[in-house]
């Protein structure tokens, strides 16, 4: 597994997450990170390069507390929050109305939904009515939705897992250059080559 970075906001010293001596196996037989030490620093785009099975995903479900680390320690600042733009739209979730897919992306009731679905669906490039359900979408307009609802969140860190999968050519586009403006931290899984090069 590889690791490029590209950094083109400025970088703080603020780690917004730490392994230290993280160890994670699949069994005895499947090693997955063996005392692994880096960090993120605010401002950093990292991207995650590797053959199926290398263990990125991995690395972002340890990230997001879906595992737990056999050894070592995984540190996010208090209060900072790490939101996963999805590959595909649970089942739960697609008899949905775009308003109650990005009001299931917070644990309380926002009141200033709406503007903030406006404000992120302008961020994607899609016109999408609020009463509409999410099955009736495409699929690359439904990768644009999964996008959305990570940015809605606002994360100090965002993970996204093969993010031009489901997007078309101007799909593509539009994520790059949001990619290029982004401010935060962000950590890619992709095996496409060219967007990669681009962002």
């Amino acid at each position: 597994m590889a690791v490029n970075q590209k950094t083109q906001s400025p970088v703080s010293r603020e780690a917004v997450v730490r392994f230290d001596g993280v160890s994670f196996a699949y069994g005895h037989a499947h090693p997955i990170l063996e005392e692994a030490n880096f960090s993120l620093r605010r401002g950093m785009k990292i991207t995650l390069m590797g053959q199926n099975g290398a263990g990125k995903s991995t690395i972002f479900k340890l990230i997001r507390g879906e595992l737990n680390p056999e050894n070592g320690e995984i540190h996010i600042p208090h209060g900072h929050t790490v939101a996963m733009a999805r590959q595909v739209v649970p089942m739960t979730l697609r008899e949905k109305t775009v308003r109650e897919f990005f009001e299931a992306c917070f644990s309380k009731k926002m009141y200033d939904i709406d503007p903030r679905i406006d404000a992120v669906l302008e961020v994607v490039h899609l016109h999408a009515p609020k009463d509409r359900a999410v099955r009736s979408f495409s699929g690359g307009q439904q990768a644009r939705l999964l996008l959305a609802s990570a940015l809605i969140q606002d994360p100090d860190l965002l993970l996204l897992d093969e993010p031009t999968n489901n997007l078309d050519t101007e799909g593509i586009e539009h994520l790059t250059t949001f990619l290029r403006e982004y401010r935060k931290t962000c950590m890619v899984i992709s095996h496409d080559a060219d967007f990669l090069n681009v962002t």
